[in-house]
């Protein structure tokens, strides 16, 4: 390198700091001609710079040659910090270095290499007086060297090429998302996805759709154009017309762009025509358990792109040894039960959620395999394309579909022109269209791709639904909450109507697949889904729904519920179990629930690497005909579509159950943001309840490191308080009247602030249940309603608890049973058992307190024989309580009753801490399997006998949950003897629990 080029530049930039030069933009052009002079002609490099631009979003040198580019340079003002850049621009630069394959970092003294996401080099070439640092000249041009030898190699395998891209749309979604209030085309592509696809789309997720339509569109074109991409031929070419939505975005591509979205683009083709066609193509071979590179185009690129949309959504591609088990064994069913095939005439085809296609993908390779030769090619021509639909909602997928089963024909030698397609729409499967206004282009592009998909949902008779609907909890709307009434009837609480369970999208797509074939009068529905619906409570109106519809119900159980604690390896990365499911239509109409078959089949693996690798193997092997079904006998109300050993129902059904032994019950409370809204010690609630009254929202956030997204209620939390303060007259007659203590996990007590405001203070405080224990001398029981493995979600606490008290993983939310309901003034209480059950009490038992039947019931449901013998019904509903004659009543009432004591800590212990050294700052919680449990590298809490540790109250170690809930604090000397204590309680449980199990009950 010529040492005049260096000085000349040296000299340049001080004549511009001399001139009075401020900003960054002064001292373009002297680096842009260093540039220049830098790479000279034998490099044969070229340099695209706009030296008026300051549009946010693009490097300001972008460095390539004819075949391709070479990299970036972005530069700051020279006063700027390279290491300490300010929050905008080190956002930025994070973003560069982490996206960028190549780029340069400089303030025009020093200069910094990023390389494939790491800083591989940097050097000073200036000095602060801008006087060359001759003694770095010769680093310098190592540095440059290496920038300019920086080579992207070809790429072969779609693992590569999914995470590249990947990379790149994040740039492109967040240039897209900065830019779009200043750009009329992106708002107008915006407003047009808001107003006739997806109403309520949010600016991000237009950013989202847009580049991964971009990204996607192009990986297209690079398969259909031969030769380089360029933007025009990309944009005419590239994207086949009767894809009209994208088609027209595309045309966009083509026109005079901004700055900040050219240069993402230009680099994306430049990656695209660094790909090895051939070789990919090489790849894809779909099929017969093929490997299907798709797998890597859409879920190996969202994993990397966008991991919380992929989750959000439930986008996860399905395997393909389960979609061929899922078409094997519709084909078979078709020819079996209706003498028909796949191809046959009237047998319409339905994916409603069609994601990449591989579930169409899966019958074209049926059908082929079915027909093979140039019969398939006539049938595909005059019957396939017209019989096959599939709906999708994110662009992305809908790109890469098309895509996929033009690629699956073309691996047969066929090859659709450019006005045919199949006919998968880009539509919401759940909504129909809504009346529209005045219509440009675009709009009606996405008119005429609605309208069509809207005449598949109301109209066309479907024979076949499949597919793997995605799981995403939200309420109803509009056309498919109407059908969602029939899942819904009967079920008579609100809470279940309105929420949970039955508002995941999973469930509505089996309904809106239920009323296509009820449609139809007959058919098949073969989903792969969330397997919660087999045995969950509140899907019981949906089981009967089902087998009022279907004459037969086919359950392949595939468990991997690592929630219910199962250990085999699910089929998806996923912890939800999943299932596959047959249902099959014969006749028309409905009929009662009883007339349908049901039956079902389970494979567990041990786990492991090749528990998922065995799943896959049985589904590869074996159909529908091949697989030994059991035959179920679903009864009511649950309808079951797992099997329950339900033998000692008629037992058990007659014992009464707690809601129809109290009069209210409700769940704990709901806080939503406990770092908010529940404090460890009274005195930090109060500072908090200061802070809320005080300080800004802002300033509030700052102090506790709250987030936007994790402090959902904080400006109402805020207003509650303030319009507390002043109904009271200040913040300490505010504090003293509604700081309570409130038990957050067994014997774990913390502090709130109880505002009797829903959406207040708290999320869900259900004051008008609650506050009879939050407010007054009280108690109460706290079970489930619905338990995933062994029984053991009991408790008694003194006043309120929070809804998830027990393991989520293991129980369903924890509901309180106050033993005594006080008046509103408080003068007056009465007990909460239902006076006919009270009557009942008395004439079974003499004169019983409300006390003395809280005893009893407590120690029935601590009775491992009780647990033992009726273990399935305690899975499903409130426990029932056996009521036992009068001398049995006594020996649980009296044990239940020291039981009630210990846990509501009213008995003293001597505790006597045992400890190893003294620091008592919680960072890690580990049983040495013996005594002892460390708490830190040096600390050991000692005098645990495991029996103790392993004890469990709602699926939670309660010891180590204590600990645990402390990580990061140090623990003060109360709650140091607060565990010793505790210890002491849970090892007379334990010996109590050994007397209960030694009673004989008689009736």
């Amino acid at each position: 390198m010529k040492p005049g080029v260096l000085r000349g530049y040296s000299r340049g930039l001080k004549k511009v700091h001399e001139a009075g030069a401020t900003t960054e933009y002064s001292y373009r052009m002297a680096f842009h001609e260093f540039l220049r002079g830098l790479f000279s002609k034998e490099y044969n490099v070229k340099i695209i710079h706009e030296p008026g631009r300051e549009t946010f979003g693009a490097p300001d040198f972008k460095v390539f040659t004819d075949s391709g580019i070479i990299g970036y340079i972005e530069t700051k003002a020279p006063d700027v910090d390279l290491h300490r850049l300010p929050k905008r621009d080190k956002s930025q630069i994070k973003r560069y270095s982490e996206r960028l394959d190549n780029f340069i970092l400089t303030n025009y003294r020093d200069f910094v290499l990023y390389q494939r996401g790491e800083k591989v080099d940097e050097v000073s070439l200036i000095d602060e007086d801008f006087n060359l640092i001759e003694s770095n000249v010769e680093k310098f041009n190592r540095l440059i060297q290496r920038f300019l030898s920086f080579a992207v190699p070809s790429i072969k395998d779609p693992e590569s090429l999914a995470h590249i891209l990947a990379k790149r749309a994040m740039i492109l979604k967040d240039v897209v998302l900065e830019n779009m209030g200043e750009d009329e085309q992106l708002q107008y592509l915006y407003q047009a996805f808001k107003e006739h696809l997806m109403a309520g789309m949010k600016k991000s997720e237009f950013a989202d759709a847009y580049a991964q339509t971009v990204v996607y569109g192009l990986f297209m074109a690079r398969f259909t154009i031969k030769g380089r991409l360029t933007r025009e031929n990309v944009a005419f070419r590239g994207v086949p017309k009767s894809l009209r939505v994208v088609h027209e975005i595309f045309k966009y591509i083509a026109s005079d762009l901004p700055d900040y979205l050219e240069w993402i683009l230009e680099e994306l083709i430049a990656i695209l025509n660094n790909v090895d066609v051939e070789a990919l193509k090489r790849r894809f071979h779909f099929g017969n358990g093929e490997f299907d590179p798709f797998l890597h185009f859409y879920e190996t690129f969202l994993a990397e792109y966008n991991p919380r949309l992929r989750k959000s959504k439930g986008v996860y591609y399905t395997p393909i040894p389960v979609v061929e088990f899922i078409v094997n064994s519709v084909d078979e069913i078709l020819k079996e039960r209706f003498g028909k095939r796949l191809h046959d005439d009237g047998v319409t085809i339905l994916d409603p959620a069609t994601g990449t296609g591989t579930f169409l993908g899966g019958v074209l390779d049926r059908i082929h395999r079915n027909i093979k030769g140039t019969l398939f090619q006539l049938y595909l021509k005059e019957r396939l394309l017209n019989n096959i639909y599939g709906f999708e909602i994110l662009i992305s997928p809908y790109l890469v579909a098309h895509l996929k089963l033009s690629m699956v024909l073309n691996q047969w030698g066929i090859k659709l022109r450019d006005d045919e397609r199949f006919r998968i729409y880009l539509t919401n499967a759940l909504d129909l269209m809504r009346e529209r206004g005045q219509a440009g282009l675009f709009e009606r592009a996405l008119d005429r791709e609605s309208e069509e998909a809207d005449k598949v949902k109301k109209n066309a008779k479907i024979f076949v639904v499949v597919g793997n609907p995605p799981y995403d909890v939200k309420p109803s709307e509009g056309w498919i909450a109407e059908l969602m009434e029939d899942y819904l009837h009967g079920l008579g609480v609100e809470k279940e109507k309105k929420k949970g369970a039955l508002q995941d999208d999973y469930v509505k797509f089996i309904r809106f697949a239920q009323w296509k074939i009820d449609q139809n009068g007959k058919g098949i529905v073969g989903f792969i889904t969330n397997s919660s619906y087999l045995d969950g409570l509140v899907h019981r109106r949906m089981r009967q729904s089902l087998m009022e519809s279907f004459d037969e119900i086919y359950i392949f159980n595939l468990h991997g519920n690592t929630r219910r604690g199962e250990t085999d390896e699910n089929v998806f990365d996923i912890q939800q179990g999943v299932a596959i499911a047959l249902f099959v239509k014969l006749r028309e109409g409905r009929h009662k629930a009883e007339e349908c078959k049901v039956y079902y089949y389970s494979i567990v693996h041990d786990a492991g690497k090749t528990a998922r690798e065995g799943k896959y193997g049985f589904l590869r092997n074996e159909s529908w005909k091949t697989v030994e079904w059991k035959e179920l006998e679903p009864k009511e109300p649950y309808y079951f579509f797992v099997p329950k050993d339900l033998s000692l129902e008629e037992e058990y059904s007659k014992f009464p159950k707690l809601d129809e032994i109290f009069e209210v019950y409700s769940s704990g409370v709901e806080t939503q943001n406990d770092e908010a809204t529940v404090a460890f010690t009274r005195e930090e609630l109060k500072q908090r309840i200061k802070d809320f009254v005080e300080l800004g929202i802002e300033e509030i956030r700052r102090k506790y490191g709250f987030k936007d997204k994790s402090v959902w209620n904080l400006r109402d939390a805020t207003e509650a308080v303030k319009e507390d303060v002043l109904k009271f007259g200040d913040i300490d007659r505010a504090f003293s009247s509604r700081a309570i203590k409130i038990w957050y996990k067994p014997f774990d007590v913390r502090w709130t602030y109880y505002h009797p405001q829903s959406g207040g203070f708290m999320g869900r405080p259900r004051y008008n249940s609650l506050k009879h224990l939050a407010l007054h001398d009280n108690m109460a029981l706290v079970t489930s309603r619905q338990v995933l493995n062994e029984f053991d979600a009991v408790l008694v606490v003194p006043t309120i608890t929070v809804h998830r008290i027990f393991a989520a993983q293991n129980v369903n939310k924890a509901y309180l049973f106050p033993l005594y309901l006080y008046s509103d003034d408080g003068k007056t209480r009465r007990p909460n058992l239902k006076p006919e059950f009270l009557e009942e009490l008395r004439k079974r038992y003499g004169d019983v307190t409300p006390e003395d039947f809280l005893y009893y019931a407590y120690a029935v449901l601590h009775d491992p024989k009780y647990r033992k013998r009726y273990a399935e019904f305690l899975k499903f509903d409130f426990p029932r309580i056996p009521l036992y004659d009068r001398e049995t009543f006594e020996k649980y009432r009296e044990i239940g009753e020291e039981l009630v004591k210990l846990h509501l800590m009213k008995v003293d212990f001597p505790v006597e801490p045992k400890l190893v050294d003294d620091d008592l700052t919680v960072e890690r919680v580990k049983y040495d399997g013996k005594d002892c449990v460390a708490i830190n590298k040096t600390t050991k809490l000692c005098g645990i006998p495991s029996e103790v540790w392993e004890y469990t109250i709602g699926g939670y170690r309660v010891i180590e949950r204590y600990l645990k809930g402390r990580k990061g604090r140090k623990l003060s000397l109360d709650e140091l003897e607060h565990i010793y204590r505790v210890i002491e309680i849970l090892r007379r449980t334990i010996e109590l629990v050994r007397e209960l199990e030694a009673i004989e009950p008689k009736f």
